[in-house]
């Protein structure tokens, strides 16, 4: 999948995903909970000889990519996310002792992948093995469209105890497993050190001096607009889910929630909420950072040198590692309040339920997720994004690869995952659109956070 799909925020295209007509095809709620699943003592039992030349369909998005990675094993010849994705299949196909053979399901597009997923469901005949993001695998797990991997993952032995804390949590559905984590991908800072030097905001090595409070971060943007007469700040705000996630984020910082302890109700007309939002009223000013840009305008701000810091994820680290004509540095996400904290979600690898259970296509999916689970390290050197292992993200190898080692703590620490609520798709759009609604909409704070909590209670009561 190309990087557009984080450009607005995951969840905006994604109504189909909670559609009860198309999800119940294969059972619902009241399914009972081995249908469509074989149990460990049958994925245990399939033998070498059962596997041999057993294939699987797999479902994934990041893109085309046949022509470049025909026959490519070397993962080290990768250049984008859907390069990385196919060679590291096509390695899998070659070196498999079992002979197992992965084929991919047409319907690489973002945009309607989740469709197409979900009507290969309606029609009894879903992927053995399928890509998901962490905050769409709450509605599938609860609707019982994911074999539960708890029991199986001993069988390939893929050790989900040295997953990241906020990769394992994604993959985790009422303290189940469902799916094995393939990366966390956050909100980082870009950093255009240049401008950092000429506004003196570097320490005494040169390093940039990253804002530990609100109000040093309020004071830095000053100094820098009054030196240099550029943007200290900047991200999408406009057609975009950047500036929420910011600000959820803000409110986590804080030791808040937008949801209440068991998650049951919103929590959004909240003083962490408030205080938020005027922090972010101070810095989008039009002196501090541009309100109103889209993804590409504050990106092109930023390679354009008009902006020394900004808001976007890991999946542009090498881009702007490559083509930044300034001295870059990608850096954690800034604590500004009591805590670490900043959006991140995780790609995974799930096995859907059947109508009825293939213990040997089941192994040979459980096999392939393993492998990809064991090649993370590989995934996120090739995309920008953060191991999903914590073995991984520590090692020197990682840290070696270029910018890694400035946001480890993102991916061990810092990363705050989407709440693992079934809901979280229709909540996050409709919560977008009440904060859109104070931003762009000038409607009353307290109005639009009053009404946010009564739509949002009741879309988590559905």
């Amino acid at each position: 999948m190309s990087s557009t799909h984080r450009r607005g925020a995951l969840g905006r295209v994604l109504a189909a995903v909670t559609a009860a007509g198309l999800l119940a095809a294969c059972g619902g709620n009241d399914t009972p909970a081995d249908a469509g699943g074989a149990d460990r003592s049958a994925l245990a039992a399939v033998t070498d000889e059962q596997l041999k030349g057993a294939t699987i369909r797999m479902a994934r998005f990041f893109g085309d990519c046949e022509k470049t990675t025909t026959g490519v094993t070397d993962v080290a010849k990768a250049t984008t996310e859907c390069e990385t994705i196919q060679i590291l299949t096509n390695a899998f196909n070659a070196e498999n002792k079992h002979g197992i053979k992965v084929e991919r399901l047409g319907g690489a597009e973002w945009n309607t992948y989740y469709d197409t997923l979900n009507a290969a469901y309606a029609g009894g005949n879903p992927p053995d093995v399928a890509v998901m993001h962490a905050s769409n695998l709450s509605d599938y797990a609860k609707r019982n469209l994911l074999l539960k991997l708890d029991e199986q993952l001993p069988v390939t032995g893929a050790d989900i105890g040295d997953a990241a804390p906020a990769a394992k949590q994604g993959a985790t559905y009422q303290d189940g497993t469902y799916g094995l984590p393939f990366d966390i991908h956050a909100a980082l800072v870009h950093v255009n050190v240049d401008l950092f030097r000429k506004a003196g905001l570097v320490d005494a090595q040169g390093n940039p001096k990253i804002p530990t409070s609100a109000e040093e971060f309020l004071a830095d943007a000053e100094t820098l607009a009054a030196k240099t007469g550029k943007k200290y700040f900047g991200t999408a705000r406009v057609k975009d889910g950047l500036g929420v996630h910011m600000w959820r984020s803000l409110i986590d910082q804080q030791g808040g929630s937008v949801l209440n302890e068991d998650r049951t109700k919103a929590n959004v007309d909240s003083p962490e909420a408030r205080t938020a939002l005027d922090f972010m009223g101070k810095v989008f000013n039009g002196r501090y950072a541009d309100p109103d840009q889209t993804y590409d305008a504050a990106q092109q701000a930023f390679l354009k040198g008009d902006t020394a810091m900004l808001m976007n994820g890991t999946w542009v680290v090498d881009q702007y590692d490559k083509e930044a004509p300034f001295e870059y540095r990608a850096a954690d996400f800034p604590t500004l309040y009591e805590k670490p904290a900043i959006w991140g979600d995780s790609h995974m690898w799930v096995i859907p339920r059947q109508q009825s259970a293939d213990p040997v296509k089941q192994r040979a999916a459980l096999e392939f997720s393993s492998y990809l689970y064991g090649r993370s390290g590989d995934w996120a050197v090739h995309t920008g994004h953060l191991a999903s292992r914590t073995s991984v993200l520590q090692s020197a190898e990682y840290k070696q690869a270029p910018q890694r080692a400035n946001y480890v703590a993102t991916g061990t620490t810092n990363a705050n995952p989407v709440p693992p609520v079934s809901s979280w798709m229709a909540f996050n759009e409709a919560l977008i659109a009440r904060v859109d609604s104070i931003w762009f909409q000038n409607a009353p704070v307290d109005t639009a956070l009053s009404d946010a909590n009564r739509q949002l209670d009741t879309i988590l009561a559905k």
